[in-house]
């Protein structure tokens, strides 16, 4: 790679981003200064398969280094798993541009971030096989050992705030990605926090409903797949949407815990890497600005609400490749935080696939009941409110009114969408705790939530009649 793919500039630290082996642009930073600066490379712009890195993020390069670097914290994980990579790497929480040059070889969406001048060429595809025992055993030491380090290296290089680990998976086992090779799946134990029983099941309960919502309501599910995996402890495997079989095998070194070869190789499959950015990104957010009161729910700064919400979400319509179906998915994602009481659905729990053409919303995830869990103990107000009601419990069909004006949707069309979803919320919640797969007290806890899920659907059915009625001009 020379330098005449770009209008170069000097600075004192610069990554190059690869879409696969393709030359996508040169991120910059001018230490002393904190500037941030990236150029695309003239034959991406060219290039038919070339596209933005976010809206915010043009291929003119006119992006500001505020943005740019909103843009790259928003791939970092957070809380104490964000700890933890600052810790094993000794790169500081604050520095941005080391822990991406760090972390950046597998991010969220199709982009490799390497040190300037190396190609994707210099990764080498290697893997670790896990077994369930030695998984196990992780999960119990995870007050020991952080779950996002093993072989002495952190493994957490995708956003998020739970436990999480990536690995490839193929015909049943699961492997440590490294180099070239991807991930294929995310692996959530249940959380550390003992006040959150049965999380993983209420997950999995939740993705699987909206999956089936979603198929009897248009012919197909916009939900990522999840599968409830026994270790023996219960642990959920998610599909990443972000990773596309290509029916294709690359031949891959297989690595003891050491990181030695043990001489084998075997055929994994070769995945497409596509990239994918959340709400925060596709707004141009900060990820401390994740929730639409930014500045919490205290009663001195609840009026401040310069963080994510549904809004500034849909507000994103303008770059949809299809702003009709993509509209009708980001509606589905508000219907379940309504039905399932998912008060936590921020500005990150959306996500959106890039392209060319626009943005696509990819399929929903992080789906869970909050409100099954006590309000002392984890919070129950809304993440973004509807219209101005923050609790569930005061959205009425004002507030769904007030929704639809604000993120400039068709209230009828609302209002038709709301009570066919909530129809067949009804009809599948409770064919889906008959699922064998739920064991002990996780049965108590889908049963739960899928009463619960059922009651809210026919509050809201009733509110949806009165969604039209209101005038405009008292909004």
């Amino acid at each position: 790679m020379t330098t005449e793919q770009f209008h170069f500039q000097q600075v004192d630290y610069a990554l190059d981003i690869y879409a696969g082996e393709q030359l996508v642009a040169r991120l910059g930073l001018e230490g002393d200064a904190e500037q941030y600066n990236l150029q695309y490379a003239k034959s991406w712009v060219r290039s038919p398969d070339g596209y933005p890195l976010s809206p915010h993020l043009p291929l003119d390069g006119a992006a500001n280094s505020h943005t740019i670097r909103r843009f790259l914290e928003n791939l970092l994980p957070e809380g104490r798993a964000l700890d933890v990579a600052s810790v094993y790497t000794n790169i500081q929480k604050n520095n941005v541009f080391g822990l991406v040059r760090h972390l950046g070889k597998e991010t969220t969406g199709g982009l490799t971030y390497l040190p300037a001048g190396q190609t994707p060429k210099v990764l080498i595809p290697t893997a670790r096989e896990i077994s369930f025992p030695e998984l196990q055993e992780r999960i119990d030491q995870r007050n020991q050992i952080p779950f996002t380090v093993w072989d002495s290296k952190v493994r957490m290089s995708v956003a998020g705030f739970q436990d999480k680990l990536l690995v490839h998976q193929h015909l049943g086992r699961f492997f440590l990605a490294d180099g070239s090779l991807s991930s294929t799946h995310i692996l959530k134990p249940e959380p550390l926090y003992t006040a959150l029983p049965c999380m993983v099941a209420n997950e999995h309960f939740c993705m699987t409903l909206a999956a089936r919502i979603s198929q009897q309501r248009y012919k197909q599910s916009h939900v990522a797949q999840v599968e409830l995996l026994r270790v023996p402890s219960p642990v959920l495997s998610i599909r990443r949407f972000d990773r596309k079989a290509r029916r294709q095998t690359q031949e891959v070194a297989v690595l003891s815990p050491d990181g030695r070869s043990n001489g084998r190789n075997m055929n994994l499959d070769l995945m497409h890497r596509q990239h994918t950015i959340d709400g925060c990104q596709a707004s141009d957010l900060s990820v401390g600005a994740k929730y639409e009161r930014n500045m919490g729910n205290g009663k001195d700064v609840a009026h401040i609400r310069d963080g994510a919400s549904f809004q500034k979400i849909f507000a994103v319509k303008a770059h949809l490749e299809t702003p009709a179906v993509g509209v009708q998915r980001l509606v589905l994602w508000a219907t379940t935080t309504l039905l399932f009481g998912n008060s936590n659905a921020h500005g990150k729990n959306i996500s959106f696939h890039v392209g060319r053409a626009g943005l696509n919303v990819a399929e929903l995830y992080d789906l869970v009941s909050v409100m099954q869990y006590d309000r002392e103990k984890l919070e129950h107000s809304l993440a973004m409110a509807f219209g101005d009601e923050f609790e569930l419990a005061q959205v009425k069909s004002f507030a769904l009114a007030d929704f639809c004006e604000r993120c400039s949707i068709s209230r009828s069309f609302f209002a038709r969408e709301l009570v066919n979803l909530c129809n067949s919320a009804i009809e599948q919640a409770p064919l889906q705790t008959q699922e064998d797969i739920y064991v002990g007290e996780e049965r108590n806890v889908v049963a739960s939530i899928a009463d619960y899920v059922v009651e809210r659907a026919e509050i809201l059915k009733a509110m949806a009649r009165d969604v039209t009625r209101y005038k405009r001009e008292i909004f």
